[in-house]
Parts: C-alpha cells; structure tokens; sequence
C-alpha cells in the first residue's frame, strides 16, 4: 500500500470516529427533549444565534446560525441539531426552561437577553437574536 493511500486511509478512519462522536454526545444532550411532533409548539427558528452569559468561553463560544429555538405552550427549548448539540450543552446553550421560571427578557442592541431559574434554582442568562423577535417575546408571555 503506498503512503498516500494509507494517509487518506487513516484520515478517513479519523473523520469517522470524530463524527461518531459528535453523534453520540448530541444524542445524549437531546435525550432532555420529547420529540417535536408530541408537543404544541407556538414559536420556533431553526437558526438562531445566541451565547451564555455564565464565563468568558460560553460568551466567546455562541451559536452562529445554529440555535434551534421552541417555543411550546408551557416551555421554552433552547437546542442545536445532532452534531452540533454536544458542543451546544458545553456553552451552556442547551436548556428546556419551563415558561414560569423565566424571570426576564429584554430586548437590546445584541438581542433578547433572558433571563431564568436553572433546575437547582440557580440564575441563569442568556442573550439569543431571533428572526421575529416580537412573535419570540410574545410566545414566552402566554405561559
């Protein structure tokens, strides 16, 4: 076997298992969310952009066209697809908030910060630009 051809070998064999991890992270991330088709959804943008507040790295490290926002009749889903998810749950972007535990969201010149309890009851913010931000905001005041 030549080298080139054991180099793309090895390159692919690598490729693979880097995806296949991805796969298995974001398949455990998203194991916290029932399947879209079970619940009302009210709201929803497939490409959203956001970041955590929580450290200099979920700050640096956002979600550039990649946040999947849900809005249901009684939670908010803040998720990235499959891949992407893992690393989604690593900059504290990945949260299923029910509506009442929102403590604030407003509007500002990087978006909509929001503002919540996490599941300890520990204050939790996030910053998210949405396409329709007036149908986001309204979605999240019904609850």
């Amino acid at each position: 076997m030549e080298v080139g051809s054991l180099l793309l070998l090895v390159g692919v064999a690598v490729g693979i298992v880097i995806l296949k991890t991805f796969y298995d992270q974001g398949k455990k991330a998203l194991s916290i969310f029932p399947d879209i088709h079970s619940v009302n959804v009210v709201y929803r943008d497939k490409t959203a952009l956001g970041y955590s507040t929580r450290s200099w790295k979920t700050k640096f490290g956002g979600a550039s066209r990649s946040l999947d926002i849900v809005v249901t009749d009684k939670e908010l889903w803040l998720r990235s697809f499959l891949l992407l998810a893992g690393i989604t749950k690593q900059h504290d972007l990945l949260h299923k908030i029910p509506l009442g535990r929102i403590t604030s969201a407003k509007e500002n010149k990087e978006g909509i910060v929001l503002a919540f309890k996490g599941e300890k009851g520990e204050g939790k913010q996030v910053v998210i630009n949405t396409r329709d931000k007036a149908a986001f905001l309204k979605s999240i005041r019904k609850g």
